[in-house]
């Protein structure tokens, strides 16, 4: 009887239970922008799981080349990392991967009705608009350390401090419609795009951080 009622008592537990229990919901910001977070523990105090989504906006205006622009930086990316807590503490180590839809959005700006491309100086109005892009491949691998409280069972507040790299390769983009009827130009834009790529690919390595707040159920 005792036994059956036990049998009983976790067979009504276990169709009670909200399915979502353990699991962590949080939110945050950092260099790849402010987004929010899923987690769960799969091993108490050892290894967790987590999917997590940013999005955000940055603009800055840089020169290259004698080439003045207004670069605006989207921010869209997801990633599904695995996290492991060799001291059953805080402290744990990140591997994981990106999707990557992150791009910066390219304007050239004129002076006084000017383009000063590279050393060679032109008519705005003989050049036209010059925009261009840095666009990344679509998965990048992920490896990071931080502290964090996520591989608990207990319900209650969640914290997480991240850093870490994500390793990913530009593509660079550089257009002007003046471009097609000279040849001239056509070169110092492509000169300048080479420009812009490599310091894009400085940050092939891009480093990363973030914090967030949330709450385990």
């Amino acid at each position: 009887m005792i036994r059956a009622l036990a049998v009983g008592g976790l067979i009504i537990s276990a169709v009670f239970v909200p399915v979502w229990a353990g699991v962590g919901v949080s939110v945050g910001a950092g260099t790849l922008g402010v987004g929010a977070t899923l987690s769960l523990p799969l091993v108490p105090d050892m290894f967790d799981a987590r999917l997590l989504a940013n999005g955000g906006r940055l603009t800055r205006h840089e020169t290259a080349n004698g080439l003045n622009y207004r670069a605006h930086a989207h921010f869209r990316n997801a990633a599904l990392l695995a996290d492991i807590y060799p001291f059953h503490g805080a402290f744990h180590l990140t591997a994981g991967v990106y999707y990557d839809d992150n791009r910066v959005d390219l304007t050239a700006t004129s002076v006084n009705g000017y383009y000063n491309v590279n050393g060679y100086t032109v008519p705005a109005s003989a050049v036209g608009p010059i925009t261009g892009t840095v666009t990344y491949q679509r998965f990048a691998p992920y490896l990071g350390l931080g502290f964090s409280n996520d591989a608990r069972m207990q319900p209650g507040f969640a914290y997480a401090v991240d850093l870490g790299v994500m390793w990913d390769r530009p593509t660079t983009t550089l257009n002007a419609p003046g471009a097609a009827s000279n040849p001239a130009l056509a070169a110092e834009l492509a000169s300048v795009r080479a420009q812009i790529e490599q310091q894009a690919s400085r940050l092939r390595a891009y480093p990363t951080a973030s914090v967030s707040l949330g709450y385990r159920f």
